[in-house]
C-alpha cells in the first residue's frame, strides 16, 4: 500500500518520504475517516471516489507530502493511486478462494458476499480476484448503509440469499435459515463473532494462526487457507444428512 502511495508521488519527480512512513500515515488517515465520514460517506450521499479523494488527500497531508498537495499536481497523484487500485497490480487472483466457491456452487448452494465496501469493489475488484464467477449476490455496506458488526447486513444477505434460491431452485423454496449458511471471514469480532450471533455456522479465515484460538472461537472453526473450505462444507453438509437435517441448496 505505501508503495503505491509512494510510487505516484514519485512518479512526477516529487519529494517523497519512504513506503513505511506513507503506511502508516494512511493509517492515521483511515482512522480519522472512518469517524468523520464512516462507511465510504455513504450517509452523506458521497461517492466512494470522492471518499477516496479525501482519504488519499489526509494521507498525504499525514505524511507531509507538502508538494503533492498543491491545487493543480493533487488531482494527478490522486487518478494515479485510485487507478492502481483498480488494476492488477494491486489485485491477484484467489485461485483458492475461486476453487472454494466453486465447490460450493457444485454442492447446490447459493454463493454470496457480505462485506464493508462499495460497489466498484464488487464490479471490478473481486474479478480481478478471479472471485465474480460464482458470485450469486453481494450485500454491501456502502448500499445498505450499516456495516459488519451490525445483525442488518447479515439479515439482508439471508434475504438476498433466499430470493437467489428461488430464482434458482423454485419459487415453492422457503427462506434460508441464518442456521444453513456458513460465513467465512478473517476478522474475529465483524465476521467470526458477528456471523455467530446472527445465527449463521461460521469459519475464521487466520493464515497466520499459532495453534492458539481465543477463548471465543472454536478451534475447529480456524482455517488458515481457503482450500480447507470445501472440506468444511462437505463435513456440514454430511452432518446434516446424517442427522436427517435437509441440507436446501
Amino acid at each position: 500500500l505505501g508503495q503505491v502511495y509512494g510510487d505516484a508521488v514519485r512518479y512526477y519527480q516529487l519529494p517523497c518520504p519512504p513506503d513505511d512512513t506513507i503506511k502508516a500515515a494512511f493509517k492515521m488517515a483511515y482512522k480519522m475517516m472512518g469517524t468523520e465520514l464512516p462507511n465510504f460517506g455513504a450517509a452523506q450521499g458521497m461517492s466512494e471516489r470522492a471518499w477516496w479523494a479525501r482519504m488519499i488527500k489526509q494521507t498525504l497531508i499525514e505524511a507531509n507530502c507538502v508538494e503533492a498537495l498543491e491545487d493543480e499536481t493533487f488531482p494527478l497523484v490522486f487518478q494515479r493511486i485510485y487507478s492502481a487500485f483498480g488494476s492488477p497490480d494491486v489485485w491477484a487472483p484467489c485461485p483458492e478462494g475461486a476453487r472454494a466457491m466453486r465447490h460450493a456452487k457444485e454442492s447446490g448452494l447459493v454463493v454470496g458476499v457480505v462485506s464493508n465496501v462499495y460497489h466498484r469493489y464488487v464490479d471490478q475488484n473481486l474479478p480481478l480476484l478471479g472471485l465474480h464467477k460464482d458470485l450469486d449476490f453481494a450485500a454491501i455496506s456502502y448500499e445498505l448503509d450499516d456495516a459488519k458488526p451490525s445483525p442488518h447486513i447479515f439479515r439482508e444477505a439471508i434475504r438476498k440469499a433466499s430470493h437467489v434460491h428461488r430464482l434458482l431452485y423454485g419459487k415453492e423454496q422457503p427462506d434460508i435459515l441464518p442456521s444453513e449458511v456458513l460465513h467465512v471471514g478473517d476478522d474475529l469480532q465483524k465476521d467470526y463473532m458477528a456471523a455467530k450471533k446472527a445465527g449463521m455456522c461460521a469459519l475464521l479465515f487466520d493464515p497466520k494462526h499459532d495453534g492458539e484460538c481465543s477463548s471465543e472461537v472454536v478451534p475447529s472453526d480456524v482455517i488458515t487457507s481457503l482450500d480447507e473450505v470445501p472440506a468444511k462444507i462437505d463435513e456440514i453438509l454430511a452432518e446434516r444428512s446424517r442427522t436427517g437435517v435437509t441440507a436446501r441448496p
